[in-house]
């Protein structure tokens, strides 16, 4: 069982509930989580305060951004941030970042918001706000990042046109969304109270989300884009004869927190500085970033099920649960597939990956193609979902391992080499 500084803070009230604060009429509400200084020393910033001296140009792939960290600082790269391209599809990262004041460019894996617009190779990228909730839980899976953006759109009409968005953009949405008077609304959100650290997010239902800082200054300097990103739940009417009683919200998240002790992970990113870890349970999906052993950020969301992310696989078999088709999705053998066993190492690649999860210099040991070649079967496989970055289980490294999909397409290839 995994242990967290962050979740043990709020077990134990180091970090407490300030007061609930909800729109007229919704069923939805918030409440501040309000910790205490002595703060520790922030070790790095945010994206956001530092987005001019970051540069974001795109690799000519749809699943990665390359990214150069011009601060001196380690910089905080949150999940779901938006990325407008100028040229070029507009991206989100599918797990938080942590950028090292490395002299050098570094690839990010995000997933396309904008499906219809081409690729253009080298071109750059501004920084946005957040992806909504919906759409945030999608991350990770292309198909389902794409149709989550579809159905966000379509869910609602602006106030003002009454028309249908009706877009495959996001951040056409969002612009659009930004200038209707439910937005305005939000702006009334107390979200800076002195000492705030983050947030809890309720429904009728119960806990729908909890995002936490280690430090204000962090909060603070994210809080508006993060309200923003729940307006679905924050802005949901409640009918008239449902009574939303807010005064059971401390008891409803001790329950809420005692239940995080079935939470298991993985680490989906690292670097000298930094883990980000992917969390899960039946229940909730999350995400906690640690710079230098210090954990900085973390993020709990209600699982949405039908939703399968790249990591629930691997997750549900640490819990030691069957993987059922309502956490995995359907395989089926496309063109795509069949050519990559068609192309040189590409079989090979998939073989040796079904033995034992292998870094990318251990393949190119065993796998007889060049460097070059490695590296662009790689990403293809990649690209089509046959191979995704996990953690080897002895040590805890990060290793290249096989998904189902790639042992179905491998399974295909062995029966060609008969």
């Amino acid at each position: 069982m995994l242990s967290f500084e962050m979740i043990s803070s709020l077990k134990n009230n180091k970090i407490s509930l300030g007061e609930p604060w909800r729109l007229p009429k919704a069923s939805g509400f918030l409440i501040p989580l309000i910790t205490n200084p002595p703060y520790p020393e922030r070790n790095y910033v945010l994206l956001q305060e530092v987005e001019n001296l970051v540069d974001f140009r795109d690799s000519g792939g749809i699943s990665g951004v390359d990214v150069l960290n011009k601060t001196g600082k380690n910089v905080f790269i949150r999940k779901g941030t938006l990325l407008k391209g100028a040229g070029t599809q507009s991206r989100s990262p599918v797990n938080s970042f942590v950028l090292t004041p490395d002299k050098a460019y570094k690839r990010i894996p995000v997933n396309c918001i904008h499906q219809t617009h081409r690729i253009a190779p080298g071109s750059k990228f501004e920084v946005g706000g957040l992806a909504p909730m919906m759409v945030y839980q999608a991350l990770g899976n292309q198909s389902n990042t794409w149709a989550s953006i579809s159905e966000y759109s379509h869910r609602r009409q602006t106030l003002e046109t009454r028309r249908m968005i009706g877009s495959d953009n996001l951040l056409e949405v969002e612009k659009m969304r930004a200038s209707d008077v439910v937005e305005d609304a939000l702006k009334t959100v107390p979200g800076d109270h002195i000492n705030q650290v983050g947030v809890v997010i309720f429904d009728l239902q119960g806990v729908v989300a909890v995002e936490l800082f280690n430090h204000p200054d962090s909060w603070k300097a994210f809080s508006e884009s993060i309200i923003r990103s729940y307006r679905e739940v924050l802005t949901e009417e409640a009918g008239d004869l449902v009574e939303v009683k807010v005064d059971r919200a401390s008891e409803i998240f001790k329950t809420y927190l005692e239940k995080l002790e079935n939470l298991e992970g993985i680490i989906v990113a690292e670097n000298t500085a930094s883990e980000v870890w992917d969390l899960r349970s039946h229940d909730v999906a999350g995400e906690l970033t640690k710079i230098e052993e210090v954990e900085i950020h973390l993020t709990l969301n209600r699982r949405d099920k039908k939703q399968t992310n790249r990591y629930d696989t691997q997750i549900l078999r640490a819990l030691n649960l069957e993987v059922t088709p309502q956490h995995q999705p359907s395989i089926h053998i496309d063109e795509p597939m069949e050519q990559f066993i068609q192309k040189r190492g590409g079989y090979n690649i998939l073989s040796t990956l079904e033995e034992t999860p292998r870094r990318f210099n251990e393949l190119l040991d065993e796998v007889d193609v060049s460097r070059g070649t490695l590296a662009t079967r790689i990403k293809e496989a990649e690209e089509i979902g046959l191979i995704e970055k996990g953690i080897r289980k002895t040590n805890g490294s990060p290793a290249y391992i096989l998904t189902s999909e790639g042992k179905k397409v491998k399974n295909l290839g062995d029966k060609k080499t008969k």
